[in-house]
Order: C-alpha cells, then sequence, then structure tokens
C-alpha cells in the first residue's frame, strides 16, 4: 500500500488510541486533584478544631483529665461532648505528655484498655514538642477517618497534654466509587484502543495484500498482452533464421564459418527462451504441490552445477525436511538463485555461496548467501520488479519468477545484503497457503 493511502487509517487509529488516554489521563488527573483539595480541607479544618479545643479545655483542666482526677472529666465532658457534635467530630482524645492515651470522649480507651485506635507517632511526636500536625487518612472499619493534634501548654509554656480530634473522611467513600469507574473506565479503554489498533492493522494488512494482488494482476495482464504481440513477432521469424542457419550448414559445409553459424544458433535459442519467459508471465503462476524432501532437492540442484563454477556449500540439516511443494518449481528457484549469486561473485578473488537449510514451526527456510559486493541500498526495493537488472545481458526476470513461485506457495522470499555477504532468503510453509 502506498505511503499516502496508509497515513490516513493510521493516522485515525493513533488519533483514537490518543484520544481515549488522554481521557483517561484527564480523569485521573481530576481525580487526584479532587483528593487532594478535599484532603486539604479536612486538614486545615480538623487542625482549627484542635486548636480551638485546646483552648476551650485549658491547661488546668486538660491537666487534671490526663492525671485520671475525675472531676475534671465529669466537668468537661458535656462541653467535649457539644464541641464534637458542632465540629462534625468522631472523636476526641487526650495524650499524657508521655504520649499515653488518657481519655476519649466515645469511651474506646475505657472498652479498649487504651490500645484504640492505632495513632501515628509521628504527628503526636511533634504535638508533643509543641506543634499542630495531622495524621493521614486511616480506616476503622468501613469507614476512612483523618485525626489533627494540638499541644495544651502552661503559663510557661510547658506541653502538658495533647488534645487530638478525629473527623470522617466522607467524601473518600464517593472519591473510591469515582476510582473504581475511573479504573473500570480506563480497563475498557485499554481494550477499547487494542481492538482499535488490532482492526486498523489487519485493515491495513488486508488493503495492503489487495493492493499487491491488484498491482501483480495488473502487471501479469500487461507482460500477457506484451507477450502475444512478441510470440507473433518475434518467434516466428526466429524458427525461419534458426532453420536457415542450420541448412547454410548442411548445405554448404566447411564453406561456412562453423563459429558463425554456432552463433547464430546460440543467439536465437538465447532469444526464444528470454520469449518463453515473457510467455510464462502472463499466465498465472500455478503448482502442483506434493511431499517433497528439501534435502534431497537441495542436494540434487548442488550436484548438477557446472564444476568449472564457483565452490557451493551446502548446510543442511540431518534429518528430512518434507514439505509440500511443487519440486520442479522449487528447483527453478534455486537455479535461479545460484544463478545470480554466481555472477554476483563473479569478480570476487575467493568466491563462495552456500546454500542453508533449517526448519522452523511454521515451516522451512531456504538460504542462498554469497560473498559478493552486496546489493546498493536504492536497488534493493527494485530487485524484484520485472524487468529490473542491473546486468548488460540480464533479463531482469530471474528475480522476479523466484517470488512469483515462492508466492504461489504461500511462501515469500527476503534479501538481506551487505559488502561481502548477500543472502536470499526462501520460506515455505509446510502446506501450501496458494495465493
Amino acid at each position: 500500500m502506498s505511503p499516502l493511502r496508509r497515513n490516513p487509517a493510521l493516522w485515525a487509529a493513533g488519533i483514537a488510541i490518543c484520544s481515549l488516554a488522554a481521557l483517561e489521563l484527564a480523569g485521573w488527573a481530576l481525580y487526584r486533584r479532587t483528593e487532594r483539595l478535599s484532603e486539604r480541607d479536612l486538614d486545615s479544618r480538623l487542625r482549627a478544631q484542635a486548636r480551638w479545643t485546646a483552648l476551650l479545655v485549658g491547661p488546668e483542666r486538660a491537666e487534671a483529665l490526663v492525671s485520671g482526677e475525675g472531676w475534671a472529666a465529669d466537668e468537661l465532658a458535656p462541653t467535649l461532648k457539644a464541641a464534637s457534635e458542632e465540629g462534625n467530630l468522631e472523636n476526641i482524645y487526650f495524650f499524657g505528655p508521655d504520649l499515653e492515651l488518657k481519655y476519649d470522649i466515645r469511651g474506646y480507651y475505657r472498652l479498649s484498655g487504651g490500645s484504640f485506635p492505632p495513632f501515628a507517632l509521628g504527628p503526636l511526636l511533634r504535638a508533643a514538642a509543641g506543634q499542630t500536625s495531622s495524621s493521614r487518612l486511616y480506616k476503622v472499619g468501613g469507614s476512612y477517618l483523618k485525626s489533627a493534634y494540638a499541644p495544651v501548654r502552661d503559663e510557661g509554656g510547658h506541653v502538658v497534654a495533647v488534645i487530638g480530634v478525629e473527623g470522617s473522611a466522607e467524601y473518600f467513600s464517593t472519591l473510591s466509587h469515582i476510582r473504581r469507574y475511573f479504573v473500570t473506565f480506563g480497563l475498557f479503554g485499554l481494550l477499547l484502543a487494542v481492538a482499535v489498533a488490532s482492526l486498523a492493522y489487519y485493515a491495513l494488512s488486508w488493503l495492503s495484500s489487495a493492493e499487491e494482488a491488484l498491482a501483480r494482476a495488473e502487471v501479469s495482464e500487461a507482460m500477457g498482452r506484451m507477450a502475444a504481440q512478441m510470440a507473433h513477432e518475434i518467434r516466428n521469424p526466429l524458427s525461419i533464421v534458426r532453420t536457415a542457419a542450420v541448412r547454410l550448414r548442411s548445405k554448404y559445409g566447411e564453406g561456412v564459418d562453423p563459429k558463425l553459424v554456432d552463433f547464430i544458433l546460440e543467439e536465437v535459442d538465447r532469444i526464444r527462451e528470454l520469449t518463453d519467459h515473457y510467455l510464462s508471465l502472463s499466465r498465472e503462476e500455478t503448482i502442483n504441490p506434493e511431499p517433497c524432501d528439501l534435502v534431497v532437492l537441495v542436494r540434487d540442484v548442488v550436484e548438477v552445477l557446472p564444476e568449472d563454477g564457483p565452490q557451493v556449500e551446502v548446510d543442511l540439516p540431518p534429518k528430512p525436511v518434507v514439505v509440500n511443494v511443487d519440486p520442479n518449481r522449487i528447483r527453478q528457484v534455486l537455479l535461479n538463485l545460484l544463478s545470480n549469486a554466481e555472477d554476483a561473485v563473479s569478480e570476487v578473488p575467493d568466491p563462495r555461496i552456500t546454500v542453508s537449510l533449517r526448519r522452523s514451526r511454521r515451516g522451512a527456510y531456504i538460504s542462498v548467501e554469497d560473498n559478493g559486493q552486496g546489493v546498493p541500498h536504492e536497488v534493493r526495493e527494485k530487485i524484484f520488479h520485472p524487468f529490473f537488472t542491473t546486468k548488460e545481458k540480464g533479463s531482469g526476470l530471474g528475480l522476479y519468477i523466484v517470488r512469483r513461485i515462492v508466492r504461489a506457495h504461500g511462501g515469500e522470499v527476503h534479501l538481506r545484503s551487505r559488502p561481502g555477504r548477500t543472502s536470499f532468503v526462501v520460506f515455505l510453509p509446510w502446506k501450501p497457503n496458494i495465493r
């Protein structure tokens, strides 16, 4: 698929995913800000009530209360109860200078022997040092609570007691519901983003495959028309020329230079073979798959190569690699790739060609590697195109035919190249997914 047609779909998927992510982040930011502001407001209110309660009680009654004098509790009970109701407090605590809990208006201290609730030591230490402080949110039962602590000083400025006020963070329950909503929405958004991305990916893959198939069909149709014209304009005259050359040699014998006749026949045969290639491109690639041991096939192809050519090494697994392919068509693929490799190493001092075979879970991989100069970057995208060649006498059809045959088996061929090492890797599935 061309970049111009691919980008709109990619942009649409990207915008959808980014919008969902931005909405989720904005929701979390709003939630966290609301939580911080609500807790800050509760913290300020509890600190103010703790200071006000310390002033209301006074040092004498506070000191008497933490000392265990009964009259102080009886005298302060109505006042503290009114202060609790007016300030919408859950409890009011009194601590001695040793930070031991001495009294609370709800009676939790008396019922639990002084072990309730688990106060934070840090805020109490700061209050005992003369600084109003507060705890973090903590959960008791099903409620979220927060406490603030204020020192009670005598006339000499000494801290004789610490008063703690406890308030309910009612807003936190509501925020918990909101948080669950955002978590649920976030998971849904994530799933939706994954679904959108997956749909975009598969849509682009399908469109890309459809476009490639259409392009191949258009190329095949154009080459079919050209091949038919070539068959009419070239093949018949070639037969006449070849017949004439044979008659000349048989009629005049030594009177005609035999090298000249042989040259005519060779060139006629070469042009006829090229014409046959063009004709083959006008037809849809068909295969006749059957179980084939690629180990044997590769070894047979290498053994029939000319002995005066570059050395070809093989790296084959010890066990058979049986794949359902058309043996004749895969043999043609190997011969084309090996011919291409031989041309690549023709000017290399120490030419080497290696054919390797390996198996995988999906299928088999055949690699034809050479130590030639490599394929330039600007050529790599065109190297599988029909009629593209960098050779003086090349037809530009060898690699195109290789890819046609491999794709007809449902496989693919890839080029990997760098200076001194170039390989064409052919993938063949265990069972051909005929295209």
